[in-house]
């Protein structure tokens, strides 16, 4: 099984960040299911009161672009699907 990260990048202006938001091993085709998951429910910021949450595929499914709009303020995130290529270290424990 390969090893996978889904990262969301999200920020104003100049500024902008880029936070895991979980890791695990599984088959491509599962890692990609827990992207569009992902897409679907994680908040970038705790306490986000969601109002309503558009979904958009980028590319080749490893990507998504997700416009939020919250009580107080609106939110434009990606999501993205990375594969493990290689580390200098040993394994480190994922989630199944």
């Amino acid at each position: 099984m390969a090893r996978w990260v889904v990262v969301v990048q999200f920020g104003t202006g100049e500024h902008y960040r880029v936070d895991e938001v979980t890791r695990f091993e599984s088959t491509p085709e599962q890692a990609r299911a827990t992207l569009y998951e992902v897409a679907c429910t994680h908040l970038p910021r705790p306490g986000l009161r969601q109002q309503r949450r558009e979904v958009f595929r980028v590319g080749d499914e490893d990507a998504y672009y997700v416009h939020i709009n919250g009580w107080m303020s609106t939110w434009r995130v990606f999501y993205r699907l990375a594969e493990l290529a290689w580390s200098s270290g040993p394994a480190p424990v994922y989630q199944q």
